[in-house]
């Protein structure tokens, strides 16, 4: 029977680090909301294993950033000696040494089903997520500029 904890990322490090290190797997309840909708928070479970392969665009790793935060996005470009990642659920990206990589996504259980990170629906999925990405980039300028006419109208 699967234990349920509630615990902190720096505290699952080094259980993640082991495991993936050895050639296990590590799942956990992913928390967050940039990875929605392909990963929902606090609802999908989310499995790690580690890199046999360079990781190439379109995979999700989980990695550590500078400040110590664990993250977990999608490759969208891969750069000399960088990756360059981004939640599905945001526009703005990130640039990462391929050393802050620890492992990258197997799989994510949902419903009792698995969902498979190659598989043709997250292969569609990503197809479409430039759209996906525009749609967020224009609505959060429309909504600045919506918040800044506001402000401007109220101040007179």
């Amino acid at each position: 029977m699967n234990k349920v904890i509630s615990t902190s990322f720096a505290q699952l490090y080094p259980l993640i680090a082991d495991a993936v290190e050895k050639g296990n797997s590590f799942t956990f309840t992913a928390f967050g909301s940039s990875m929605m909708p392909y990963i929902r928070n606090g609802k999908d479970q989310v499995t790690l294993s580690r890199i046999t392969d360079t990781p190439k665009v379109g995979d999700v790793v989980f990695y550590r950033r500078d400040d110590k935060a664990f993250v977990l996005h999608r490759i969208i470009k891969k750069e000399k000696d960088f990756f360059i990642l981004c939640g599905d659920n945001q526009y703005t990206h990130e640039k990462i040494k391929s050393t802050q990589i620890i492992a990258k996504l197997k799989e994510i259980h949902r419903n009792g089903k698995r969902i498979d990170p190659n598989g043709f629906s997250t292969k569609l999925f990503v197809f479409f997520l430039p759209v996906r990405r525009l749609y967020l980039h224009g609505l959060h300028f429309i909504k600045r500029i919506a918040k800044r006419t506001l402000k401007l109208f109220s101040s007179t």
